[in-house]
């Protein structure tokens, strides 16, 4: 009778450290959920890093003593509309316009 018990109860613990090590707040399900949100932050990451590649690019092309003419014209034309008084502008409706 003791050893029946003892297989009993040497079995239930086998199964709560199981259940715990799959299943628990540190176990393999939690594991697989954790690389898969760190697979997520490392693309975040990297869209990051070269969104700030490309600014430093721009601040570089923007310093005072070697400011680049053409992306000086290129964020004129671009941000405040510019264009020169000989040009000819068309205007395209929203709805016509393809991406």
């Amino acid at each position: 009778m003791v050893s029946r018990l003892e297989a009993l109860g040497l079995s239930l613990l086998v199964l709560y450290f199981a259940y715990h090590a799959f299943a628990g707040e540190k176990g393999l399900g939690r594991w697989s959920d954790a690389q898969l949100e760190l697979e997520d932050r490392k693309a975040d990451l990297a869209r990051i890093e070269a969104d700030l590649t490309r600014l430093r690019t721009d601040i570089r092309r923007l310093t005072p003593g070697s400011v680049d003419p053409d992306f000086v014209e290129a964020l004129a034309r671009d941000k405040l509309a510019f264009v020169y008084p000989n040009e000819i502008v068309l205007m395209a409706s929203a709805g016509s316009v393809a991406n």
